[in-house]
């Protein structure tokens, strides 16, 4: 059998892709970035939660606020900032119903 070699080349020398880059799988350790204080972001998500946990409280306190002073009916804003709210609060209606398939 011959081999033919062809001058171009189809496909990369190196096929090698990070998957998870800053993740040590040593005892998993994560470096996701520089903290101006280290010691108290990890007692934050030791003791008040993740930060998604902590982004969902954020999202359900912006979501009362909203309601509360009926900013979709607002005169005062702009359609634009309307639909800036609606995006928003129909993420945090998306994320609901996805925590209550989980539930």
């Amino acid at each position: 059998m011959e081999n033919v070699y062809l001058p171009m080349q189809l496909a990369p020398n190196n096929l090698n892709q990070p998957i998870l880059p800053n993740w040590s799988f040593n005892l998993f350790n994560v470096n996701l970035g520089a903290s101006s204080n280290a010691a108290i972001e990890q007692e934050a998500l030791q003791s008040v939660g993740s930060y998604g946990k902590q982004i969902g409280h954020l999202a359900e306190a912006l979501e009362l606020v909203i309601g509360k002073l009926n900013l979709l009916e607002s005169k005062e804003l702009s359609q634009s900032e309307k639909d800036t709210l609606r995006v928003f609060l129909g993420d945090v209606s998306a994320i609901r119903k996805i925590k209550d398939s989980h539930a």
